[in-house]
Formats: structure tokens, C-alpha cells, sequence
């Protein structure tokens, strides 16, 4: 197992995924500023980016006119913050065999996954872990991910592109999940990626809805609706306190880790962190008047996790999804293995208490979350 996590240290790295183009488009919009100790990790992307740029060829040749024709139902968007619960929210609803959602094969390999589906997932299942470093949920080849990862590679137009350059995470975020800024030409390309990319999912599971979870979503909601003006959303909420810490520990023990091309302290990772969480909510407040009655659920991790199936009954009672019955076993099957599953445990110094408090307060008034307590 060791073997397999120095492995994954030093190759399983979402970047090498890019198409050639789009990473040298991705260099270029970060000024090309890869740390000294990085270098190695940079050559190694880039190599992997060459020897993929055939077979990228080949798949467009392939399927490109097959996946313009592909319909794409008005998905199911799980959204929420990081760390909020989405994972296994999504891992759940997965078990619901109408829906179709990418792999971490797919969300890896979007150029390419059509074309050498096989060997990519042979590939990952050497070097994944068992189990997600940050958090001990599973994951492997064949699991639901976020297709966040494939957009990141499809195009530079990506607030995960700047977890590479962690400096410049701040202003991807502003220009990439919020759009400010932004020429319409920019906002354009990304639609047509966002949607290539739905529709290959779609074309490669025969036409099934689609289970989106991406957590920048929630600051796209109103461009999601003009592709989809009748798409349904979940959105998933979590104490503020254990949302920060988890976040933290995700950018340091596993983003920046393994994905980043420079460094970033302490100090300037938690005001970045603050400043995106607060004016993430403050959009997604905005933008959630523009969902149509019906198709918006709000749903308190803290309550999901204490009886999961009882919660998405009232998911799909309340977005009006047919047949829960009928997936309940699958839910049963997948709630039962996570059953005796044991979250991280954090404590936390009172300055950063204060400190995470001040900033997030309007998260705390609106779900009703103490001041003092991290549960």
C-alpha cells in the first residue's frame, strides 16, 4: 500500500489528464510561474499531455459527431462548499441506476476515456488508493466524481486551475465559478465545453439524466439555467467551523501535495479560504430566486448523515423524482457500508475561531449554526 501511495504521489496528478493545448493554455494564464521544486512535477505532466495528444485526435475523429448529437436531459446538480457532504450525497444517489454521472476514470481523462477506457482504468486502479487521503471515504476507478476535473482539462476556464498556482486560486475562483469580469467569447467557449463534456457522459450512457455534483456550481447557478432552465438542485450545507478545517487540511495534505506548481503559506491559504467561502454563499443566495419553485432543495448535512434514506425520500419527494422505491435497496445497500464510517476530528484555537466567525457570521444567522460549538 505504501508502494501504491508513493505511486500515486508522484503521477496521480488530475493535470495530466489536459489535452497538450489546454495545458500550455493553463501555464500561460498562470505566467508560467512553476516553483523550483516543482519542475519535475511540471516535465511530468507535460510528457504525459504529449504521448496522450494522438489518441485525443483519434477519439475527436471517432466520436465527435456521435457526441453533437447526444441529448442531455436537465441534470440533478448537487452543489454545496467543500467538505460539505457531497460526496456522499452523490455516492448514494448514484445507486439509482437512471442516472448517469462521470467516473474518476472520465472526470481524469475527459479527451480520451472513450477511446482507451480500458487501459485508463486499469492504469487507476494501480494507483488510486483505497481511500480519499483527506477524508477515508472510498474511491477507485469505476466511482461517481465531481466533473469539475474534466472541465479543468477540457478548458483553462477552471477555478480548479488555480489549486495548480494556489496564488492565484482567488482570482480563477472570481473569473472562473462567478464569471466577473469575463468577455461574453469566454463564457461562451466554456457553455460549449461544459456541455460537450455532459454530452459525452450522455452518449456513452445511452441517454440517461445526468447526477451532477461540482462544487462550483453554486456560483454558476444562473448560467446553468440558461443551458438547463429546468435542472434541479441540491444543495448541501455544514457547520462553518468543521467546513473550514476540512477544507484546510484537503488544500494541504492532498491538492497541494500532489497538484500545485508552487507554494502558499498558512496565513494567505485561510483569508483566501474565507474570502471565497463568504462570497460563494453570498452569490448562491442571490442566484437560488432564479430556480423555478420545486427544484431546489436545501439539505443540512449534520441531519442527512443521522438517517441518509429518510433524507432522500424527502429529496425526491420534494423534486418531484419518481420511483424511490424502486432504488431504495441500492441506497440501503451503500448507507449500510458507511454506517460505522467515523468523520475527522478537529479542535481549533480561538483566534481562528473568532476569526472564521467574523468573516462567515451571515453562514452562521441563515442555517442557524452556533458560535461555539463545531457539531
Amino acid at each position: 500500500m505504501e508502494k501504491k501511495k508513493k505511486f500515486l504521489k508522484i503521477y496521480m496528478l488530475s493535470s495530466v489528464g489536459n489535452s497538450f493545448t489546454n495545458w500550455l493554455r493553463i501555464l500561460a494564464a498562470n505566467k508560467f510561474k512553476v516553483g523550483f521544486k516543482y519542475i519535475p512535477r511540471a516535465i511530468i505532466v507535460t510528457f504525459i499531455t504529449i504521448i496522450l495528444s494522438p489518441f485525443v485526435f483519434l477519439e475527436k475523429l471517432i466520436y465527435n459527431k456521435k457526441i453533437k448529437k447526444a441529448k442531455v436531459i436537465s441534470p440533478v446538480f448537487i452543489i454545496g462548499h467543500m467538505r460539505s457532504g457531497t460526496t456522499f450525497l452523490h455516492y448514494l444517489m448514484s445507486k439509482d441506476e437512471r442516472f448517469a454521472y462521470p467516473t474518476t476514470t472520465e472526470a481524469i481523462f475527459p479527451w480520451v476515456f472513450l477511446t482507451l477506457n480500458k487501459i485508463l482504468r486499469a492504469f487507476m486502479s494501480l494507483v488510486l488508493p483505497q481511500k480519499r487521503p483527506m477524508d477515508n471515504m472510498k474511491i477507485n476507478e469505476n466511482l461517481p466524481q465531481e466533473e469539475e476535473l474534466a472541465i479543468a482539462n477540457l478548458c483553462p476556464y477552471s477555478p480548479n486551475n488555480g489549486a495548480y498556482f494556489p496564488k492565484n486560486l482567488e482570482k480563477f475562483y472570481h473569473k472562473y465559478s462567478l464569471f466577473e469580469n469575463v468577455s461574453e467569447k469566454v463564457i461562451k467557449e466554456w457553455k460549449k465545453t461544459y456541455l460537450y463534456f455532459l454530452k459525452k457522459i450522455s452518449y456513452k450512457s445511452e441517454g440517461k439524466q445526468i447526477l451532477s455534483k461540482s462544487l462550483v456550481n453554486a456560483g454558476r447557478i444562473n448560467l446553468l439555467l440558461q443551458m438547463f432552465p429546468d435542472a434541479k438542485f441540491i444543495f448541501i450545507y455544514r457547520n462553518p467551523y468543521k467546513v473550514f478545517l476540512s477544507t484546510k487540511k484537503l488544500y494541504k495534505k492532498f491538492i497541494f501535495e500532489h497538484m500545485a506548481f508552487h507554494d502558499i503559506s498558512d496565513n494567505e491559504l485561510e483569508n483566501i479560504m474565507l474570502r471565497l467561502a463568504k462570497i460563494g454563499y453570498i452569490k448562491y443566495f442571490k442566484d437560488r430566486e432564479l430556480i423555478k419553485n420545486g427544484n431546489l432543495i436545501e439539505v443540512k448535512f449534520e441531519e442527512f448523515v443521522k438517517n441518509p434514506i429518510k433524507n432522500l425520500e424527502k429529496i425526491y419527494n420534494t423534486l418531484n423524482i419518481d420511483d424511490f422505491e424502486k432504488a431504495k435497496p441500492g441506497f440501503i445497500s451503500l448507507a449500510n457500508d458507511y454506517e460505522n464510517y467515523k468523520p475527522d476530528k478537529y479542535e481549533i484555537k480561538d483566534s481562528l475561531r473568532e476569526k472564521i466567525y467574523k468573516e462567515l457570521k451571515i453562514i452562521f444567522d441563515k442555517y442557524g449554526y452556533s458560535k461555539t460549538k463545531l457539531d
